[in-house]
């Protein structure tokens, strides 16, 4: 570990009047004593060793997207990272790696067009480009990656973070081995990145084959879901269950390239934007084109969503990792579990989204989802377009029973709302008292 100590004032944005800050759903709110956007890393390293400026605990924030009440740090110190976006350059690691340098809070998509530009790419392809590294770093993501572990943080082999002490510090895998791999699992309950290295590859090109599918029973749905995910190189599917159908994106290897091929326009466009019109509204009132041999650049599908008003249909959901030999219990038992609840109050889901991730060796993630050792993981996640739906909200609380306490499911804290302790376990030695937040304090043990 590399020590470095700066001192010098705070020079960045900083608001102590009180503002109500809520999250882009605008389900959850919060009052912070403070709220600050630091400028440098020198600024990160002055809120965190002034505990009488910038009260206890100090909870670092990107663009607010969480869907659960990760954001909520009343009377404390939400420090935003979003001023520190910088993408520093390409360069090889001590192992010869080829990198990019990026700064905490740097959006997904500028990184992305970044490396398009240059022909490079990151394995992990986002669906929300507004995510930032270093929320992602150390937080829960999901994709149904073509050649890579689905989940942003495995792709990062580096990052500089700023510890409790207010010291700036770095971790690497092939310095630090399993104490950067915990850091990782930590949520920012171990110190504030600011900086991380993240491996790239040269661009590759997919090509999607679109389609709904209609199914005369739960089991084979899962079946054919199955089936697919082994005929391809990814899936990704949603599945609206209540009705036995799904929305099937099936992904190939279609080779090296950073830019569509102009052949597959305007279909190309025309369904990307329909794709992030459907989740922008959780997949509510949009029609989704269903192309054929589309082949595109992987960058062109990472999206920006505008922030929506409280009148708006907006995105909301749950999400649950499950091994993938539970694929057919679980669509079986919550088909059930769905059924039932829809009877009895008129009310169900718009879909679930459903990603198949394959997870690595058990050492690179001791912690949290996909920490079960190499295989392969699902995602199942019941989507809403309406935040504050009683019915949604009920639907959701009774359904984290099943799918964590009766499935056996790995829950986010950061997006899977309505956990109660025990439903996500972070160890406290990940976690340190200026970090610490009621949120997270529930979940350590």
């Amino acid at each position: 570990m590399n020590d470095i100590t700066i001192s010098q004032p705070y020079h960045g944005l900083l608001e102590n009047e009180g503002h109500i800050r809520s999250n882009w759903g605008l389900s959850h709110t919060t009052k912070p004593a403070v709220y600050v956007e630091p400028i440098s890393y020198a600024d990160v390293q002055a809120v965190v060793c002034d505990k009488q400026r910038f009260p206890t605990p100090v909870h670092p924030v990107g663009s607010l997207l969480s869907v659960t009440s990760t954001i909520v740090n009343d009377g404390g110190t939400m420090l935003c990272t979003r001023k520190l976006d910088e993408i520093l350059g390409l360069e090889s690691d001590s192992t010869g790696r080829k990198v990019v340098r990026v700064q905490a809070g740097c959006r997904l998509k500028k990184l992305n067009m970044w490396l398009q530009a240059r022909r490079m790419e990151i394995p992990f392809q986002a669906e929300i480009g507004e995510a930032t590294v270093g929320s992602v770093a150390v937080g829960d993501t999901k994709d149904s990656s073509l050649d890579g572990l689905g989940y942003f943080s495995a792709h990062v082999v580096a990052l500089t973070y700023v510890d409790d002490k207010g010291k700036l510090r770095t971790l690497s895998d092939y310095n630090d081995g399993i104490v950067f791999y915990e850091f990782k699992c930590s949520f920012g309950l171990s110190g504030i990145v600011v900086e991380c290295q993240i491996e790239v590859r040269p661009a590759t090109l997919c090509r999607s084959e679109i389609s709904f599918e209609v199914f005369q029973s739960p089991e084979e749905l899962a079946h054919r879901l199955i089936s697919k995910r082994e005929a391809c190189d990814a899936l990704f599917a949603i599945v609206f269950l209540n009705q036995l159908a799904s929305f099937l994106d099936e992904r190939f290897k279609a080779g090296f390239g950073s830019v569509t091929p102009v052949s597959s326009q305007p279909a190309c466009e025309e369904f990307r934007i329909a794709k992030r019109l459907a989740i922008q509204h959780g997949f509510e009132g949009v029609e989704v084109p269903q192309p054929k041999e589309l082949i595109y650049s992987r960058h062109d599908f990472v999206n920006e969503y505008w922030r929506p008003s409280a009148d708006e249909r907006r995105l909301d959901f749950q999400f649950y990792e499950h091994d993938i030999a539970q694929l057919t219990r679980v669509i079986v038992d919550s088909y059930k579990f769905t059924k039932e609840f829809e009877q009895q109050t008129g009310y169900a889901p718009n879909g679930w989204a459903t990603y198949f991730v394959h997870r690595p060796e058990k050492e690179k993630k001791p912690f949290g989802l996909y920490s079960g050792g190499s295989g392969i993981s699902f995602s199942f996640d019941p989507i809403c377009s309406n935040p504050v739906e009683p019915r949604w909200q009920r639907f959701a609380q009774e359904y984290n029973k099943l799918a964590i306490n009766t499935l056996g499911g790995n829950a986010s804290p950061i997006q899977t709302q309505w956990l109660q302790p025990g439903d996500v376990k972070i160890p406290k030695k990940l976690a340190y008292p200026r970090f610490i937040t009621k949120y997270y304090e529930q979940f350590l043990e």
